[in-house]
């Protein structure tokens, strides 16, 4: 599987303090910016920095988008993020179903990761 150039999921409902606790498990956490309703981290992971950023009520229906950039995080794609986020979390995830290169968030091709396991729903954000 080819690991994509960064990562972003969507995550519904979850508490900021609750996401920054996972991220403080995952990376060494350094400074934080805010802008509004937007919170940008600077990351690192094994010595590799990259930034994350998180924007609250970025989609209808209470969705925070968790974006990573570039991709040096644990996870090779969106979907390994997203089932991780949702194992945590309980909370409902979506992501892209392939890579940017392939496909077009607005042409649908969405994973759902809830209780009932992943499925793939159309989706515009």
């Amino acid at each position: 599987m080819e690991r994509h150039p960064d990562i972003e999921i969507y995550i519904k409902r979850v508490p900021l303090a609750d996401l920054l606790q996972w991220l403080d498990q995952r990376f060494t956490v350094g400074e934080q910016q805010e802008a509004g309703e937007t919170l940008r981290l600077q990351l690192k992971r094994e010595g590799k920095p990259l930034t994350c950023t998180i924007y609250e009520n970025a989609a209808k229906g209470g969705y925070t988008s968790v974006m990573f950039e570039p991709n040096h995080t644990p996870w090779d794609n969106d979907e390994a993020c997203a089932a991780e986020a949702f194992e945590v979390f309980q909370l409902e995830v979506r992501c892209i179903t392939g890579g940017w290169s392939n496909s077009s968030p607005s042409e649908g091709g969405w994973y759902r990761f809830t209780e009932n396991g992943r499925s793939v729903v159309n989706w515009l954000t």
